[in-house]
């Protein structure tokens, strides 16, 4: 039988009678699986919706080695500016965010001089996103830009590289405050220990705050850090 729509949903334990719809779970996956039906959700969790999101295509889901989505798990700071940061790697950023649409929140990213497209969606935990990205070309990203909401970001991006783990310390353009940013650490499992810069001053721990996150800091015309 050929379905019309496709939901990514939560992983399903119980598959249900499969009356109407068809489920695909994919190997190593424990997160997710796409449910097929005509429209109907049958009771499913549904992350979002992905009838025409080539991200999960077989082709796509092919090259990223048969793995359904790729999780983002990270924890953020709010931190005070450290003196010396001009020994670490850095890279400019610019970046904007499209209209949300079928559960995911687009973005574009000016990196340095690459271009990319990102989507997220949320997992129901403040450390986690599903996220997705390609890299696009500059003809693409300014026939994006005219789709934007809101305003752009732009910050500097320092890499701080501590043990295992590898710190991103933004900071801002067009901020009330300064001497302010906000320090990111992508960790493997949410259970990872992280140990800190200890050149760091850390101001407070903002991973649960919706407040402090890119997309609401480009809801404001000059960006407050500290609230």
């Amino acid at each position: 039988m050929a379905y019309t729509r496709k939901f990514l949903i939560k992983y399903p334990y119980d598959l249900g009678d499969g009356k109407g719809y068809r489920i695909k779970i994919y190997k190593n996956e424990k997160n997710a699986a796409i449910l097929e039906s005509n429209g109907e959700t049958f009771g499913f969790e549904v992350i979002a919706e992905i009838t025409e999101n080539d991200f999960y295509s077989n082709e796509m889901i092919n090259k990223r080695g048969g793995k359904l989505i790729f999780l983002e798990i990270e924890r953020r700071w709010l931190v005070k500016i450290p003196d010396g940061l001009d020994k670490y790697e850095s890279h400019y950023i610019e970046q904007a965010y499209l209209e949300p649409a079928n559960g995911f929140q687009g973005r574009i990213r000016r990196w340095d001089d690459k271009f990319i497209y990102t989507e997220k969606a949320r997992t129901g935990s403040s450390m986690s996103r599903i996220e997705n990205e390609r890299e696009i070309t500059e003809a693409e990203y300014a026939e994006l830009q005219k789709h934007t909401i809101l305003n752009v970001i732009k910050k500097r991006r320092h890499i701080i590289p501590v043990g295992t783990l590898v710190f991103e310390l933004d900071v801002f353009e067009n901020t009330v405050e300064s001497g302010f940013g906000i320090m990111e650490a992508e960790l493997p499992e949410e259970s990872t220990s992280v140990e800190m810069p200890d050149f760091v001053e850390i101001v407070r721990e903002v991973t649960d705050d919706g407040y402090y996150t890119n997309r609401n800091f480009a809801s404001m015309d000059k960006i407050k850090l500290v609230k």
